[in-house]
């Protein structure tokens, strides 16, 4: 292997464990603040930090970069 070796680039395993990418190239991450301090938190703001969300455009471009095999 003499000469010029391409390196790869590597994947920020903490970012590939929180976003995933979807069909049309946009990234989905779950909300925030549904980990523990339940009790204070109605049901109906519990039910809706269930569902998945897109990722803003504003991020798109740092979550890209750290995912580059996504």
């Amino acid at each position: 292997m003499a000469g010029k070796v391409k390196v790869k680039m590597k994947t920020d395993r903490g970012v590939a464990k929180r976003f995933k990418k979807t069909g049309s190239g946009h990234y989905k991450c779950r909300h925030q603040n549904l980990r523990h301090i339940l009790t204070k938190k109605t049901s109906k703001r519990k039910r809706q930090l269930r569902d998945m969300v897109c990722v803003k455009t504003c991020n798109l471009r740092a979550i890209a970069r750290q995912l580059p095999y996504a």
